[in-house]
């Protein structure tokens, strides 16, 4: 009986021995190969994840700034956009328009139900109120008339000889008052167009990574910059940082069209988003 005990111990012991030395090594260096081989997948899946979200946060700040910028220009004064490199960065600069309509030119021969008041150019003293032909306009505080706006030295929005500060101000004005400031208008637009305009917009990308826009700052024969002091009274809109490259191109185009290519380049944590878009400009005044 002891000598049968004994082989069952026996037994027990060869089926119930634990890893050797040897195996627990093989397992280990099995698992951290695994786990190293994992972990790469995993660091790589995690980068790739980063780099999408910053490239998508890129786009979108670019893209609504653009945007911005492209619908301001749509609505700026004909050949009021001007551009220009200081500062360490580009500078463009426009007008926005409030409202249009078309002033009478000449006086009917019968009786108007809104009155028969048409703008004389030659009158002496210069006149200084007009009929609007079509629908009523809104002329709020602070906006000016511009009439044939060409951006030259005979008709500049900026140097003022063809724009004039408002005296009447309200809403669906039939009839438009204001300063004549020693003679009407130096020039008669060809289709009797008129303008409302507020004071100019000026829109920077600056060395220092950002985009920024200056409103209410006034008007300035020379186009404003920082480094000149211009536009130190502006209110300013910061629209886009991380910028790494930045240009406006005008080109005056055809005698009617103009455009403005706008090339925005945003860059973080090594992910690099550019934009290109152009926006045509109507340069009839």
């Amino acid at each position: 009986m002891k000598r049968t005990a004994g082989r069952a111990a026996r037994r027990v012991l060869r089926h119930a021995r634990g890893f050797t030395l040897i195996e627990l090594i093989v397992v280990i260096v099995l698992l951290g190969i695994v786990g190293t081989l994992g972990a790469g997948f995993i660091a790589r899946a995690t980068e790739a994840y980063r780099a999408s979200v910053t490239r998508a946060e890129l786009s979108d700040q670019a893209v609504v700034a653009i945007r911005r910028l492209a619908r301001d220009l749509a609505g700026s004064l004909p050949n009021s956009v001007r551009v220009t490199a200081a500062d360490g960065g580009m500078y463009l600069e426009f007008v926005p328009v409030l409202g249009a309509g078309r002033y009478r030119a000449f006086a009917s021969v019968g009786a108007e139900p809104g009155g028969n008041n048409p703008l004389d150019f030659a009158a002496s003293p210069p006149d200084a109120s007009f009929q609007v032909l079509g629908a009523p306009v809104d002329v709020p505080a602070g906006s000016a008339l511009a009439i044939y706006n060409l951006g030259t030295a005979e008709a500049d929005v900026y140097a003022g000889n063809n724009r004039r500060a408002t005296s009447s101000v309200g809403t669906g004005l039939g009839t438009i008052t204001f300063a004549p400031a020693g003679r009407s208008f130096p020039i008669a637009s060809p289709e009797q167009r008129f303008f409302v305009v507020a004071t100019p917009v000026s829109y920077f990308c600056s060395g220092a990574g950002m985009l920024s826009r200056y409103a209410t700052y006034g008007w300035s024969a020379s186009q404003p910059t920082v480094g000149s002091g211009g536009l130190s009274a502006a209110t300013v809109s910061r629209l886009a940082s991380a910028v790494s490259a930045c240009a406006f191109e005008l080109d005056a185009g055809l005698a009617n069209i103009g455009s403005v290519l706008i090339r925005l380049t945003l860059a973080r944590a090594g992910e690099t988003v550019t934009l290109v878009q152009q926006v045509n400009l109507d340069a009839t005044p």
